[in-house]
């Protein structure tokens, strides 16, 4: 997301005043050499071979619901009792299955439930903003809705488990002769 990627790359030209960066903020795959791309900051599954990718952390995800629709809702004590629940999912092949979530408990053991969104985005801030406006319940970044649980107006649903982590790479171009600025 934006909010992660920004501050990384103002950094890196802050530290680098003779190089230029042009960001492409996309949740599809990323094709780097048919695309023309220097190099790529991709959360999930790597999908291109021809790309080197070297792990850059891990995006931590949380089910999270706008605190009226779990007041509406019986209470939620392990995951299968939000199999009623109204979900809101991300869609793309490099991340999960948005017909699924996938969470782990803090013994972390997995449990799955097959869902049927009300709602599917490849866009995470778009999911974020369907379930500030009370669509449903989502597997949302910690990174994206840490002010609205700090607010209040989000609530962390089973607040003990978490989604698996996503992992970052930072990818370029399989090539012998990489540009100075990778």
């Amino acid at each position: 997301g934006q909010w992660v990627i920004t501050p990384l790359v103002s950094q890196f030209l802050r530290a680098n005043p003779k190089v230029t960066a042009a960001l492409a903020l996309n949740n599809r795959p990323l094709q780097m050499i048919q695309e023309g791309c220097d190099v790529g900051i991709l959360p999930g599954k790597i999908t291109d071979e021809s790309v080197i990718a070297r792990p850059a952390g891990v995006i931590t995800l949380h089910l999270a619901a706008l605190p009226s629709l779990i007041k509406s809702r019986p209470p939620a004590k392990v995951l299968a009792d939000l199999k009623t629940w109204p979900w809101v999912s991300l869609g793309g092949s490099q991340f999960w299955s948005a017909r699924e979530v996938t969470i782990l408990g803090r013994d972390g053991s997995e449990q799955t439930l097959p869902i049927s969104p009300v709602l599917i985005s490849e866009g995470v801030t778009s999911v974020r903003e369907a379930v500030r406006n009370g669509l449903g319940v989502a597997l949302l970044p910690d990174w994206l809705i840490k002010g609205e649980l700090e607010s209040g107006a989000l609530v962390r649903v089973l607040p003990a488990c978490k989604g698996r982590d996503v992992p970052i790479h930072v990818v370029y171009a399989r090539q012998r002769v990489l540009p100075t600025r990778v």
